[in-house]
């Protein structure tokens, strides 16, 4: 197996099989790059699969970057993201966060949509999910863990749920 996989903004998590990619050199980073700084240091077509995990709601520009990770994506390449929720209190908590993602902000990168002529990106949104971390910090966080139908209350309450999750193909049209 000669997959080409990419952990972009990986910090110090060390993934087997995935090379990491951070503006810093850690244990983790094999590779060091600022994903602020384009192009990135990889050939178009190159790259099966990348995770971002807890990163891009950091950077600066979320269509660049998704036009460079579509650059080096192979067709068919899986992305998959995880970002704060925009209805969670630590989504707006940490300063050094720039972008929130709801379920619908990788639409925009689907050709059929309405809005996709804003980027030169193509995704097919596989699969998304709202994620409650199940550590507990408090008891509220225990608590909002409990309730019944959260799918339900997340339209009309805040902090049901951290993080985001999306499963992206890149299509490329031959």
């Amino acid at each position: 197996m000669n997959d080409k996989k990419l952990n972009l903004g990986c910090g110090n998590k060390k993934i087997p099989g995935f090379a990491g990619v951070d503006f810093v050199k850690t244990k983790a980073a094999e590779i060091v790059h600022d994903l602020n700084k384009f192009p990135y240091p990889f050939p178009d077509n190159s790259v099966d699969e990348i995770l971002m995990d807890n990163v891009l709601e950091h950077l600066d520009d979320v269509i660049k970057v998704m036009e460079e990770v579509y650059r080096i994506c192979k067709h068919g390449a899986i992305i998959k993201i995880f970002a704060p929720y925009y209805k969670s209190s630590g989504a707006f908590t940490d300063p050094t966060h720039k972008h929130f993602f709801t379920e619908n902000s990788f639409q925009y990168f689907d050709e059929n949509h309405a809005y996709h002529f804003y980027a030169k990106a193509n995704f097919k949104v596989i699969s998304k999910k709202l994620i409650a971390h199940k550590k507990y910090k408090d008891a509220r966080h225990f608590l909002r863990n409990l309730l019944p139908g959260k799918k339900i209350l997340n339209n009309f309450l805040f902090n049901i749920y951290d993080e985001i999750y999306f499963k992206l193909q890149c299509v490329k049209n031959k």
